[in-house]
């Protein structure tokens, strides 16, 4: 266990504020991201309130990524290399030290400062919880990542379930191996480019896990499609087959409520084309139109293809 404290003076007396127990490591992979990204992630983990046992850098670089001697020192810093580019396989083949919860965060993404105390509360006030999911929040203008996680909703309903996100959720080690961890055929670099966030909530769900999203549990992210024009339409069109290759593979499973996921998959790249459109905001219009002809031919190419 991992008890934090930190102190206060009153009547000219250091008091000690229990922040909380929790045993909990944080987990990082990344594949050629800038070192400042990486090092800002980093150290947002590493300067957390409530101390993890361990900050794990899952480096899928070769050659490996330069990093800060300082970072380096760090006696809660551990780098892992593994020589793969699958996001996937990276995160399954980690050696994690035994702990209650792995928390995931991203490469270019980095945690609030009192991510570790919103998360010990909502830990302590739901004791019956074994999957924890936050907000993603854009570190450019402060906005979230997208409505969705505005909005919030309930994870345990399915039309929730993808308000969880890799860059921003803790998972029990048992429950983590329980369900088998991710699927290594979906993410980026593996045979379907994304997906395995979602497959692995879907999973959750339909092992009946309860789960929780928490608002106000934010990690800052880079805003989405930042490359240039040909990068993002190539990002969505990859994105997009590993969607739909993930519906199929469910679909094939025989869950019907699938189907939902199938309606909104086609029916929200066409509303964002038309109000592109209606903007004249011609790149959206080609970023979407590759995100919606990415996930037909990715549900088409699980169910037909060889």
């Amino acid at each position: 266990m991992v008890l934090s404290l930190y102190y206060i003076k009153h009547n000219n007396f250091k008091v000690n504020i229990v922040l909380g127990i929790m045993d909990y490591i944080i987990l990082t992979n990344t594949f050629q991201r800038s070192p400042e990204l990486v090092e800002r992630s980093i150290n947002s983990s590493l300067n957390q309130k409530i101390k993890p046992q361990k900050v794990i850098l899952i480096d899928q670089n070769e050659p490996p990524l330069q990093l800060s001697q300082e970072l380096i020192k760090n006696s809660l810093f551990e780098i892992q290399y593994v020589n793969t580019t699958s996001v996937s396989i990276a995160r399954n083949s980690a050696r994690k030290p035994p702990c209650d919860w792995y928390v995931y965060c991203d490469d270019d993404g980095y945690m609030n400062d009192d991510y570790s105390e919103v998360l010990e509360k909502v830990l302590s006030t739901n004791n019956y919880l074994d999957i924890v999911a936050g907000s993603i929040v854009r570190d450019d203008n402060f906005e979230f990542y997208s409505p969705r996680h505005a909005i919030g909703g309930n994870l345990n309903n399915f039309r929730f379930t993808k308000l969880l996100m890799g860059s921003n959720f803790a998972v029990k080690e048992k429950v983590f191996h329980d369900l088998g961890g991710f699927d290594e055929e979906f993410g980026i670099g593996g045979k379907w480019g994304s997906g395995e966030e979602t497959d692995f909530a879907w999973k959750a769900y339909f092992n009946k896990i309860p789960m929780l999203y928490e608002k106000d549990l934010i990690v800052y992210h880079i805003k989405p499609y930042a490359g240039d024009l040909k990068h993002s339409m190539n990002k969505a069109f990859t994105y997009g087959v590993g969607k739909g290759a993930l519906i199929g593979k469910w679909l094939r499973k025989g869950k019907l409520i699938i189907l939902y996921e199938l309606l909104e998959m086609e029916i929200i790249p066409l509303w964002l084309i038309l109000k592109a459109i209606l903007t004249i905001n011609f790149r959206k219009v080609l970023i979407s139109l590759a995100s919606l002809m990415g996930r037909n031919l990715g549900i088409l190419k699980f169910l037909f293809g060889k």
